[in-house]
């Protein structure tokens, strides 16, 4: 008898694996066929692919690298292969030409061995992505040659720095932009609100729950402010009436309209993060020791720059162990000053 059930499994295990390669390499052959249309007819637009579907930081921190690629190819048509989670962060760029989900890993493999494009770029580095069903990995050979890894990516630089030497484009600097649909967006507290982040993808990046009530408790005592919380899970437990979780609750969209809107950010390293840095909203960030990294610049332009945002720093350990009083001292600082932004150029 068990072992009926065993062969019932594994049939279905079998099933859902054919699905997905066919899937992958479905979707694989309509972009192509696509692509090779549009280089038949409008052969003076030249094609380029970019490959970076994941995660919400890193699409949102290589963002000036779009800006770089149409200055060094005028006319092309840019194709981002994007997970459909991730769509809104370029839904409404306008120097994306096309949008293109990813289906799978493999169809992401597929292209990473063939690809229709007059230039393509993976700006995935290697050890990170694998096939769930046929384990293969996401390699870059690009990456490989540059000697750019998951052990050494921030020694030197920062995310666009890495992806636009992915991108062929050498080492540029610029302010990520993004750009959102013209819509009214219902906004809580009227419009009058701080905004934190606390989770991040890894637990590391983290501060402690503890700290977290005691600094919004005593920046509401000192400000009278209105804080909300954002993000997928985990929402602090914590009430109060100047206080509202959203965490759950929104699309990616809805993050991004909550994000520009805020008066200020509080957070830690996370996808979020960036995109207030895009936004240029006033900030502080807790920031520790990561993976192989003991201290890292992640962002570029303003937040880089430090002319809106207050990078807090613990290095000698995770950003779980930043001391309070250091993080509360920062935070009055960062709040008294006059953030003036300067133009900050898109690449150079």
């Amino acid at each position: 008898m068990p072992s009926i059930y065993l062969s019932s499994a594994l049939w279905q295990f079998k099933f859902r694996k054919l699905g997905y390669l066919f899937a992958g390499l479905n979707a694989y052959i309509q972009l192509c066929a696509w692509a090779i249309f549009q280089r038949i007819f409008q052969p003076s637009r030249p094609l380029v692919g970019v490959l970076l579907a994941q995660h919400l930081g890193d699409i949102v921190a290589s963002e000036p690298i779009i800006p770089a690629l149409h200055v060094k190819y005028p006319q092309a048509k840019i194709v981002w292969i994007i997970k459909g989670h991730f769509r809104p962060l370029l839904e409404h760029h306008p120097g994306i030409y096309r949008l293109v989900s990813e289906e799978n890993m493999l169809f992401s493999y597929f292209l990473t061995k063939w690809n229709p494009f007059q230039y393509f770029f993976n700006l995935h580095l290697n050890e990170l992505r694998k096939d769930p069903y046929f384990h293969i990995p996401l390699e870059n050979e690009k990456a490989k040659e540059l000697n750019i890894n998951i052990h050494n990516y921030y020694d030197q630089h920062n995310l666009l720095e890495n992806f636009s030497q992915l991108a062929g484009l050498g080492l540029i600097a610029g302010q990520p932009t993004l750009y959102l649909p013209t819509k009214n967006f219902p906004l809580p507290f009227e419009g009058n609100y701080w905004l934190i982040h606390r989770i991040s993808n890894d637990p590391c990046r983290e501060w402690t729950d503890e700290n977290w009530i005691k600094l919004i408790q005593a920046a509401i005592q000192e400000w009278d402010v209105n804080v909300v919380e954002i993000g997928t899970s985990q929402g602090l437990e914590f009430e109060h009436p100047n206080f509202l979780s959203l965490v759950g609750k929104t699309s990616v969209e809805d993050s991004l309209f909550l994000i520009k809107s805020a008066s200020f950010f509080i957070g830690i390293d996370s996808g979020p993060t960036h995109c207030a840095n895009a936004f240029q909203i006033p900030a502080l960030i807790m920031l520790g020791e990561f993976a192989d990294f003991k201290k890292y610049m992640s962002y570029s332009g303003a937040y880089q720059l430090n002319q809106i945002a207050s990078l807090v720093h613990h290095e000698n350990g995770p950003a779980k162990e930043l001391n309070f009083d250091i993080v509360w001292t920062k935070l009055q600082t960062a709040v008294e000053v006059n953030h003036i932004i300067s133009e900050i150029p898109n690449h150079k």
